[in-house]
């Protein structure tokens, strides 16, 4: 595997970046409620990509057996001592290895994999899950409990503000689903894909979304959503969920709409890809 494979991959993200995601209290707290509500003591559990060990710590005070799979070596060594630390390294099993190629010798009953990005580019969630979920129903006949269960993509126009300190420069950008930003929303959002991760494999997906305008709009930005359905219940009435960040790609210039036109949004990737993908296959008309 080349060094550049290797810094794409979800799995293999440096100790120095840990602290941002440590510190997303709704990141941390979704995935805290769902394993609580999920894992029980008798369950073995798996994480897929599982960095510093947090949601490993946190099956295992449910009580569960974990293996926990760290692609790298440093990352390894820091959760082992951050789990013993944290007085669950006698119920957590720390493996360096590749988390889409390694398989259990025994089933598993629940697997969490957080190797999440907007939209599902860049990093390798689809890919992982799908290695992972087509070895253990070979080996064993069954498939497990995924955390996450699924992922809605989304996309909607808005108008962003690109104008810094006098400066104007129309460029990709993150931001926080939970904390107000300086965007209005032109349009509601329309989504694009909904991704099981019970069936979900690594293909082309050629996506189109449309959006219909009642009353005549200027935006200059498409906004994509991605909401993670982390758990539920039994019944489906309440629902444990955490969104990534949004990613706003810019268009090439404002677009006005008259009211009564359809905004036609057609764009192509595969989970993982690289984020320039979107941009290099937008396309836009106005019917």
């Amino acid at each position: 595997m080349s060094v550049n494979e290797k810094n794409q991959l979800g799995q293999f993200i440096p100790l120095h970046y840990h602290f941002q995601m440590l510190s997303d209290t709704p990141r941390v707290q979704g995935f805290k409620s769902a394993i609580e509500r999920v894992v029980k003591p008798h369950h073995k559990v798996v994480e897929l990509g599982s960095g510093t060990g947090v949601l490993s710590f946190f099956a295992a005070s449910q009580g569960a057996k974990v293996q926990s799979i760290e692609f790298n070596p440093a990352l390894a060594n820091a959760s082992r001592t951050f789990l013993d630390k944290n007085g669950v390294g006698d119920r957590v099993t720390v493996i360096e290895a590749d988390a889409s190629k390694w398989s259990p010798e025994e089933p598993v009953d629940v697997v969490v994999c957080e190797m999440l990005h907007s939209a599902l580019l860049r990093e390798k969630q689809v890919e992982v899950i799908q290695s992972f979920r087509e070895k253990h129903q070979e080996k064993f006949g069954v498939i497990p409990i995924f955390i996450p269960s699924a992922s809605l993509l989304g996309v909607q126009p808005v108008m962003q503000d690109y104008v810094f300190e006098g400066y104007r420069a129309e460029v990709p950008l993150f931001q926080s689903p939970y904390h107000a930003a300086k965007t209005e929303e032109v349009n509601k959002p329309v989504v694009y894909q909904i991704v099981d991760y019970d069936n979900a494999i690594v293909e082309k997906h050629d996506c189109k979304a449309t959006f219909s305008f009642n009353t005549a709009s200027t935006f200059n930005a498409f906004r994509f959503i991605t909401k993670n359905l982390l758990a539920s219940n039994s019944t489906g009435s309440d629902i444990w969920d955490w969104h990534n960040q949004h990613l706003l790609f810019p268009t090439p210039g404002e677009i006005s709409v008259e009211a009564g036109q359809n905004v036609i949004l057609k764009f192509s990737y595969t989970a993982g890809d690289p984020i320039e993908v979107i941009t290099d296959t937008m396309n836009i008309t106005i019917h």
